[in-house]
């Protein structure tokens, strides 16, 4: 995808989370100014160094319609410098290293703004459901930034919270170098989201025709049937991943799974926010007592006196005085902090653990485990892949799972297929798994994956073809002209 316009969105995101988006962070090459792409990293171009005039000047040229600015590239060229930053490596230095990134930059520029041009003259357009979905995008990402900016004004107390959300959306628009408001901010984002879903119509344009033989299917399912059998046996929990990813994003169908799986179906429920800033506190101010008295010890003496407030009347747990000789303090500050420790947690934990004990008494009372799962379960997997509500997710249970918790995987052993779990909490989560059924072991026919197996291979064929077009569409001097004079001298 464009990844200018996607540093844009990524950045106001990231200055209102203090999140990182690695290839996708910045800002919108309309919208601000060269100055704003570059940190305090020395190594990076400063656009202080250019006039505006030399900004602007066109570097590369793409039919007559089209074009990349000096300063379009030192945008670029500036982020990418702030990448190798960002995972420990230098700017390039040496001449034929620096032209190196230049032409990477410019070459992923063209490509974004020669596929418009070519989309022009095939006269691709999008569809009214193509149309709609680029707007259902828009909104979904415009309702998470808003949500995201609420919770921030809810968290500062606000009167007015959607009165301060709008104004904490622009004091981020402003924060990423985007000289627009929120409205604008939203159009900017139909703009790009339109583009990238031009791109993805002219690629189907342009790959429209491309089948599959017979001889291609069978080559491409013995080779990954070999490559999977291979893998699977060798390192069983890794066909897990590699089934949901197929089951969420599609590419090479399953054709061997290893033993030892199941499919089950997950009710999970947390605590709303986080736990307070007291509770933290507290828990570093115990482990600084436990750090002093002895953690064993001190444990210890404090179950004997829960025992004994449980039952004054058993003086066979009392606690005498030689225990807690020399550490009578130490000890009366643990017991007290842990107890408002202990509090402060049950606040925060309890209406989650409530929640999951609804859940748990709807199935005792009959009710579908799906129809549990859509009322109260929170995993996003769920409404962003409704086929894992048929299905199950997949789980190990023939070694060691590196996805689920062991004490979720044991909990699944004990259960037949139908069947789920009582409500089990691990951390500050609470779960309740049923077990599906069985995921068959073996592998899969051609017969059984003809249709998979076709799919795999015209898109490998398309990705390959459309390679190959966007190479020749750059190349071709008819369509787009370099004019390295204006561009080299960037990072030198």
């Amino acid at each position: 995808m464009n990844n200018t316009w996607k540093k844009a969105l990524a950045a106001l995101l990231a200055v209102a989370m203090t999140l990182s988006f690695a290839a996708c962070a910045g800002k919108g090459t309309d919208n601000a100014s060269a100055s704003n792409a570059t940190s305090s990293n020395a190594t990076s171009s400063d656009a202080a160094e250019y006039t505006d005039e030399e900004l602007a000047q066109v570097a590369v040229k793409i039919g007559d319609k089209y074009t990349i600015t000096k300063g379009d590239i030192l945008d670029e060229y500036n982020y990418m410098v702030q990448m190798y930053s960002y995972y420990g490596m230098g700017a390039p230095s040496t001449d034929e290293d620096i032209e190196s990134m230049q032409d990477s930059v410019i070459s992923t520029l063209v490509s974004d703004k020669i596929q418009l041009y070519e989309a022009d003259l095939l006269g691709v357009t999008l569809s009214d459901e193509e149309k709609a979905d680029v707007e259902k995008q828009v909104e979904d990402q415009m309702d998470y930034y808003s949500e995201t900016f609420r919770s921030q004004a809810q968290s500062e107390g606000a009167s007015d919270v959607e009165a301060r959300t709008l104004e904490i959306f622009q004091e981020q628009l402003d924060s990423a170098g985007m000289d627009m408001d929120v409205d604008g901010f939203r159009a900017y984002m139909l703009e790009r989201y339109t583009e990238e879903a031009l791109k993805t119509a002219l690629k189907a344009e342009v790959t429209k025709d491309i089948t599959a033989t017979d001889e291609e299917i069978q080559t491409y399912y013995n080779d990954l049937l070999a490559s999977q059998t291979d893998s699977y046996t060798t390192t069983p929990a890794d066909y897990g991943y590699a089934a949901e990813d197929f089951q969420m994003n599609g590419g090479d169908p399953m054709l061997y799974t290893p033993e030892g799986y199941v499919r089950v179906r997950s009710i999970s429920i947390s605590p709303e926010g986080d736990v307070s800033d007291d509770y933290t506190s507290l828990q570093d101010e115990l482990t600084d007592l436990a750090t002093q008295y002895g953690a064993a010890a001190l444990a210890a003496l404090a179950d004997k006196y829960a025992a004994q407030n449980a039952d004054a009347s058993d003086t066979s747990i009392g606690v005498t005085t030689s225990e807690i000789e020399g550490g009578a303090q130490i000890v009366s500050d643990y017991l007290t902090k842990k107890a408002a420790a202990d509090a402060l947690y049950e606040d925060y934990i309890k209406d989650a653990r409530d929640k999951a004990n609804e859940a748990y008494a709807a199935l005792e009372a009959g009710t579908s485990f799906e129809d549990v799962l859509k009322t109260y379960g929170e995993d996003t997997m769920y409404t962003d892949y409704p086929s894992f509500v048929e299905t199950g997710l997949t789980m190990y249970v023939g070694g060691e799972d590196t996805n689920w918790d062991e004490e979720l995987v044991k909990a699944v052993g004990l259960l037949k297929p139908g069947e789920h779990t009582a409500v089990i909490q691990i951390d500050d989560m609470f779960y309740i798994l049923q077990l599906v059924g069985d995921e068959p072991a073996g592998e899969r026919s051609l017969t059984d994956a003809y249709d998979d197996i076709k799919a795999a291979v015209i898109k490998q064929s398309a990705d390959t073809a459309w390679g190959t077009q966007l190479d020749t569409w750059e190349n071709d001097t008819s369509i787009t002209t370099y004019f390295e004079d204006i561009y080299r001298d960037i990072g030198k």
